[in-house]
């Protein structure tokens, strides 16, 4: 069931929240599809309940959790177009790659080749761009069934994610997690640490009266402050985290090895473990940046340590 929050715009709360504007003509624009034909359905269902029949999907980012309705929306409605930024949309269109990266860039194995990191690919109609302006984190407008939208980069959790306002709300995919989400996971996953705090710092000065994570409850704007404030203090100690257990040279495993042990986490199975390498990695090119830590390659492969 559709829950409002403004006139025009709405959510369906989950373990990813689905974002709904109304065109004003009976139909509507999702944001996001959720991670399978499962939050497709319920999207669409959603969507009969309430007389509103579904115009475009708007991707807010590649990751499978996103995109993963899009294919049966598509397939089982007409006329709908879908929308995203350049670079997410390639692999929107071509979902291989994102297991791809999480495997070292090789064919990936059997383990990731699932809904957890490989969605069913969607054609992308329309960019929504240009995606140096998005990486810069920019505000753009842009025409989407026949509405008026602001799109604004948030990039960091992916290379060029991207957040939607419209009356008041911000639709903000995974540019910040609600603080149970926080919770949860440990370590916020990133592909760009200074993006992703440059995201957080660019949502404090928004102006909507609401704030809808991709993860997380519904914030409203009196509350953004604290929220972001925790996905700060989060990055923050993952970080503190990462770089204390380079306290003895390692490769990536061995670090993420201690990180886990560290925060005492242990992942559901190997996509879980390779999302939270690639968070590792994220974090450790962000040290390397700040000349904090550095790469060599030896032995046993490529080691990082200290500086």
């Amino acid at each position: 069931m559709l829950k409002q929050i403004t006139t025009r715009t709405y959510y369906i709360p989950g373990s990813n929240n689905l974002g709904v504007i109304a065109t004003g003509d009976g139909g509507a624009i999702a944001i996001d599809t959720g991670i399978d034909k499962d939050t497709g359905r319920v999207l669409r269902k959603a969507l009969d309940g309430a007389g509103l029949h579904l115009r475009a999907i708007i991707n807010t980012h590649h990751h499978a959790d996103h995109v993963g309705g899009n294919a049966f929306l598509l397939r089982n409605l007409l006329g709908v177009a879908v929308y995203a930024a350049p670079l997410e949309a390639a692999i929107i269109e071509n979902p291989i790659l994102e297991p791809s990266y999480l495997f070292h860039g090789a064919r990936p194995i059997a383990a990731l080749r699932n809904r957890w990191v490989m969605a069913p690919g969607s054609p992308v109609h329309q960019l929504l761009g240009p995606l140096e302006a998005i990486q810069r984190g920019e505000e753009l407008r842009a025409t989407v069934a026949d509405t008026e939208l602001t799109v604004i980069g948030l990039p960091g959790h992916s290379p060029a994610q991207i957040g939607i306002c419209c009356e008041g709300v911000c639709f903000a995919a995974d540019g910040f997690f609600g603080p149970a989400v926080l919770a949860k996971h440990g370590m916020p996953y990133a592909y760009d640490i200074n993006a992703q705090l440059a995201s957080l710092e660019r949502l404090i000065l928004r102006e909507e009266i609401f704030f809808l994570p991709g993860h997380g409850e519904l914030t409203a704007r009196a509350e953004l402050g604290a929220t972001l404030a925790a996905n700060q203090a989060a990055i923050e100690n993952s970080a503190a985290q990462v770089l204390a257990a380079l306290a003895k040279p390692g490769t990536i495993d061995a670090i993420t090895g201690r990180v886990l042990r560290a925060i005492e986490r242990s992942p559901a199975g190997i996509p879980q473990y390779a999302i939270f390498v690639g968070a590792v990695a994220a974090y450790l090119s962000q040290l390397e940046g700040q000349g904090r830590a550095r790469a060599e390659l030896g032995p046993e492969g490529v080691v990082w340590s200290r500086v």
